[in-house]
């Protein structure tokens, strides 16, 4: 054969094969490489464009690329890391008070983000439907417990506050158990708060097995309480 059957050209364009299997849309794959640990580590970069100032509108400069590392989904049973090379722009406006500021893309992760949206996604579908631990959604992901929970737990009260979460519920079951074997202390002094949970799940037939959030405390007082709120 004449030809090379590698995926990617060798030239400075980008894999559009590459960026098909990584599925982060916007973003370009350059670079994927094997860690000590066996995992992956994806490294991405968007194209070059012209950016204005967020706050003022001026074409902001280039200033150069910084490096921040995302736990992914995994993938091929490998933990994952997206090393994403944001842009850096320097606003060029004296009176401007932003300066500069750092690519930020909230489909692929939030501001600050440890996860990517989708490892987000895919972590609360392994609470939903496959009954796992958040240590052991932890340990799949090669993490660390708090790095999963800071991250899903603003998702899962935007979803408990949400009342459409009970359409066409018409079996609640209810369950008890015990979480954790480690300190009560409230989690704003470093515990883990309460060892028991009340936890409420659809069990209607055609349901998807969809869990309420968890309740902080057991006892009949905090089910009849939730159960009350939802006849109201």
């Amino acid at each position: 054969m004449s030809e090379p059957t590698s995926c990617c050209r060798v030239s400075d364009a980008y894999c559009d094969r590459c960026e098909l299997l990584v599925g982060l849309g916007g973003l370009h794959v350059t670079g994927v490489v094997r860690d000590d640990g066996g995992g992956l580590v994806v490294t991405v970069e968007s194209a070059p464009e012209v950016m204005g100032c967020h706050t003022c509108g001026v074409v902001a400069h280039g200033h150069g690329r910084v490096e921040v590392d995302l736990v992914d989904a995994p993938a091929m049973g490998r933990p994952v890391r997206v090393r994403w090379r944001k842009r850096r722009w320097v606003c060029p406006e004296p009176a401007c008070p932003v300066g500069s500021f750092v690519e930020q893309d909230e489909d692929v992760a939030a501001p600050r983000g440890r996860l990517t949206v989708r490892a987000c996604r895919w972590a609360i579908s392994q609470l939903r439907t496959e009954h796992a631990s958040v240590n052991g959604i932890r340990r799949q992901l090669g993490c660390g417990w708090r790095t999963v929970w800071d991250a899903i737990r603003p998702i899962l009260a935007a979803s408990d506050s949400d009342p459409a979460r009970f359409e066409g519920v018409t079996i609640l079951g209810v369950d008890e158990h015990v979480w954790h074997h480690v300190s009560t202390k409230p989690v704003e002094e470093g515990g883990r708060g309460p060892k028991e949970l009340t936890g409420m799940v659809d069990l209607s037939r055609d349901s998807q097995g969809r869990v309420r959030g968890p309740a902080p405390g057991p006892g009949p007082r905090t089910v009849r309480g939730d159960l009350q709120d939802l006849a109201c």
